[in-house]
């Protein structure tokens, strides 16, 4: 059983803190904020600027990168002979199926379809809620600014669950950039600002002061609303967060009585 692991993405390291398995976890990235715990973590760089003698000096037995942006990183640890896992979701049940690789690797197989089964229950849950609301409002949900990057892979699916229109990208496929013209005739009801890296610091004005977006119907209605980027944008264990937070925005009518886990 692998008792050195060094996690190259937050989502991995929430998986092995969800398991409680965060003894093994030598090192983690700088971005690796949830659970606190994990910011006292040593340190091995970011996404991409991951220093090599520090993940060395760790001797790791397992590395567990994330994303085909870190697919440079997985090759090159590879080609040292090293255990390297890549874990690359691009739909909710990649994500399901990530908590169980993981569970497998490290020996917590239960743990891992137990932390399955709960999210699924707490989806079920918002989707049968949600089959009560009146209409689907169109959203869309931004995860990058320069272009403007509407959020795809399991997202389009959690804004389907939440009651929502998200007809601009389908999941599975990665984020992609949207235009002008086609988000005028969105016209979304409803805009979700979810900018990677911003944490829940994203600033409104990027949507409603951004040229040609001031008569979209969210815009003029005040519907634009910032979320901390990790509640969507990271496969694991709080996009169920993440999808009760945008159900009870898009229907607070259903969904008023439903707190926080």
């Amino acid at each position: 059983m692998y008792k050195r692991i060094v996690s190259m993405a937050p989502s991995n390291t929430e998986i092995l803190y969800a398991l409680g398995v965060e003894d093994k976890v030598v090192a983690v990235t700088r971005y690796c904020d949830f659970p606190a715990e994990a910011k006292k973590k040593p340190k091995i760089g970011g996404w991409l600027d991951i220093k090599e003698e520090l993940v060395m000096n760790y001797k790791p037995d397992l590395l567990l990168t994330s994303t085909f942006v870190q697919n440079e990183i997985t090759e090159k640890y590879k080609k040292r002979g090293m255990n390297v896992v890549p874990l690359m979701p691009t739909t909710l049940v990649g994500v399901f199926n990530s908590v169980k690789k993981i569970g497998k690797l490290v020996g917590k197989e239960k743990e891992a379809e137990t932390l399955v089964r709960d999210m699924n229950k707490r989806i079920n849950d918002v989707k049968n809620k949600a089959k009560n609301a009146d209409f689907k409002p169109r959203l869309y949900i931004e995860e990058w600014h320069k272009p403007p990057t509407i959020s795809g892979n399991w997202v389009p699916t959690l804004a389907r669950f939440a009651g929502a229109d998200y007809s601009l990208i389908r999941a599975g496929y990665h984020s992609r950039e949207v235009f002008l013209d086609e988000i005028k005739k969105y016209n979304p009801e409803f805009i979700i600002l979810s900018i990677c890296g911003l944490s829940d610091r994203a600033p409104k004005e990027l949507i409603v002061k951004r040229e040609g977006w001031e008569n979209l119907r969210a815009v003029k209605e005040g519907n634009v609303f910032v979320f901390d980027d990790s509640l969507l944008n990271r496969p694991g264990p709080r996009l169920v967060d993440g999808l009760e937070k945008l159900a009870r925005i898009l229907h607070p009518e259903v969904f008023k009585e439903m707190g926080m886990h």
